[in-house]
Formats: C-alpha cells, structure tokens, sequence
C-alpha cells in the first residue's frame, strides 16, 4: 500500500514539475505581432481559451498553472494587447497585470455596426470611413484557407455573413481588412460561448442553422420579446414543411428594405426566397443580434403560425389560422 501510495506521489510531483517546465518554457506561435484583447469581464478561464484557441500560448493549462501560482485572478486589465512573437506565459501576463495596454491614439476610428446589418453594409461603412472596404468585402465574401483554420466555427465553403458580430469596435486606420474581420469573428467567439454551442448541440440542432434562423428572426421583428415567438413560428413552419414565406429575406435579394413585396418580387428565383423554396435559406441574410440568437437557440413553444409588423408602431400581431392572419392584414392596411 504505501508503495502505491509512493507511486501516485511520484507520478503527481512529476506531473507538477512537467506542467511547471512547460509553463516557463513554451512560447506563443505566432510569427508577427499579433493583437489580443482582453474585454471587460473577462476571467482568467476566458483569457486562457482565447489566447489558446489564437495559439498565442501552448495550452491553456500551463496559463492558469501560472495565474494560480502568482495569485493574479482579478488582477488582469481589459484592454488591446500587442502579443509579439514567442512570448512565453509570463511575458503576455505581465502586459495584461501592469496594464501595458496598446495606447489608442486619434489615428483610431470608433465605427459602429448595427444589429442585422449585411456585409453589404458594413463595407459601405468602411468605405465611408476610408478604411479598406473593398478588401474587406472580398475576404468576407470569400474567406480565406487560414480563416476557417482559426475559426472553427466557421461552415467551409460559406461567406461570413451572419459570424461578423455587430458592435462597436475601434480601429486603426491603416487596419487591414483582415485585421478588422479577426476582431469581429473574435467578439462573436466570446458572445456565442460554449454554453450556447453546447445548448444548440443538445438540441439536435447546428451553430450554421441557428444563425440562418437568428438573422431572419433578426430581419423580421424589432422587438426582444416578439423575436422567440417568432422563432417558434418558423420553428413551427420547419417542423411540417411549410415555407417561411420571410420578407425579409426577399428584401436581402432585392438589396432594398420593403413594406409590401409584389407577386413578381415573391417569384425571385433565388436560394433565399423562403417564399419559393421551403426550409432555411443558402446563408445568413445578416449578422444577427445576440437577442436574436437566443431566440432562434430557444424559440417559444406556441400554436401561432403566422404573424405580421405594423411598419409605424413596431407592433406584432399574432395568429393561428390564415383566416386570422388575413384579418390582421386588414386591420394593418396591409
């Protein structure tokens, strides 16, 4: 027994001194300065599988061996970080607890991009901001190999149209496209966590389709509330094969954002005519809302099949038969 119990000691201490070898002795991967940033609320668990997942460290283990050895939980500030090539655990922790923050200058823009906007645009956006727009639609249209090696959220072969996070960002100005889509995908790592991947999963569901059904959800209502009754409605539509019948995916094919659509416009012989062709559409028709995510995560259990917005009062009004629905048409002016 205490030869056992020597053993397992052996073996302990020998797994400390590996993972105490490791952690002063590996270094991050990256070939050029690459920037890091740490948002406000993040913990050390969330810091480690970012720097992990950007292979900006070894593993994840060896960070909070040594946060826990230096006692530095709490101690990290938010901010952008220039991780500069092999840089072991102590360096980039060291930025991150004296605060030695990349200094943001007026040669920084702060650009805003809505909820439920397209890449469209937001390349309108850049442009207007002299920022590299036509690069970045070309490389949000068509991503390149590394991207979806970094990403592996990401579905091969599609655009990033619904994975580029809406939110207010800072940029420098002579950011490349490149530069500017990694810290969108990055904010849409951390606000589309684990436990939402992990509940779409249980589900029975895909990350891919959920945000094909959240930028619908997003298109169509503006409300928080209204969005998962509507998710439970295209659920509902889903679930018996039933066209979406979205307008907003019509406005997507259009280009143009519309009231009423025509029986020409709801002919479009397109992939994401959800009037045409029953089941989600090719791809996101923008970059959704975390709200709207939720909903189309967790849509609400309901009977309503079909629903429709007043364009002046943002109400939504709600029904289960056609002949209801055609009702509230009228009632609408629609």
């Amino acid at each position: 027994m205490k030869k056992i119990i020597l053993f397992c000691l052996v073996i302990f201490v020998c797994g400390i001194c590996f993972v105490h070898f490791r952690t002063y002795n590996t270094v991050s991967y990256n070939e050029a300065p690459e920037q890091f940033t740490v948002m406000k609320g993040d913990d050390i668990v969330t810091i480690g599988r970012k720097l992990a997942e950007r292979k900006l460290i070894a593993n994840r283990i060896y960070f909070y061996y040594y946060a826990w050895k230096n006692k530095l939980r709490g101690s990290i500030n938010a901010g952008d970080y220039l991780i500069m090539p092999k840089s072991n655990i102590s360096d980039i922790l060291y930025k991150m607890t004296v605060g030695d923050a990349i200094k943001h200058t007026k040669k920084e823009l702060t650009i805003t991009f809505p909820e439920g906007w397209s890449i469209k645009q937001m390349t309108k956006r850049l442009k207007e901001n002299n920022l590299p727009a036509e690069d970045f639609s070309q490389l949000a249209n068509k991503p390149t190999e590394d991207l979806y090696e970094e990403y592996h959220f990401l579905p091969r072969g599609s655009s990033l149209e619904g994975y580029l996070f809406p939110d207010t960002y800072r940029f420098s100005k002579d950011s490349t496209a490149k530069t500017i889509i990694k810290k969108m995908l990055d904010n849409f790592n951390i606000k589309v966590d684990k436990s939402r991947r992990e509940l779409i999963l249980n589900n029975g569901n895909n990350l891919h389709d959920i945000i094909i059904l959240a930028s619908i959800v997003e298109g169509e209502v503006p409300s928080g509330v209204d969005r998962h009754i509507v998710a439970g409605i295209f659920k509902n539509r889903l679930d018996i094969g039933m066209a979406l019948q979205s307008d907003a995916t019509i406005d997507y094919i259009k280009g143009t954002s519309e009231i009423k659509h025509t029986l020409t416009d709801i002919d479009i012989d397109s992939p994401y005519n959800t009037y045409k062709y029953p089941g989600l559409p090719k791809g996101p028709i923008n970059n959704p809302s975390l709200k709207s995510i939720d909903a189309a995560i967790m849509p609400a259990d309901t009977d309503y099949m079909y629903f429709l917005n007043n364009a002046k009062t943002g109400e939504t009004f709600f029904s289960k038969t056609l002949d209801e629905h055609n009702a509230n048409k009228r009632l609408n002016g629609l």
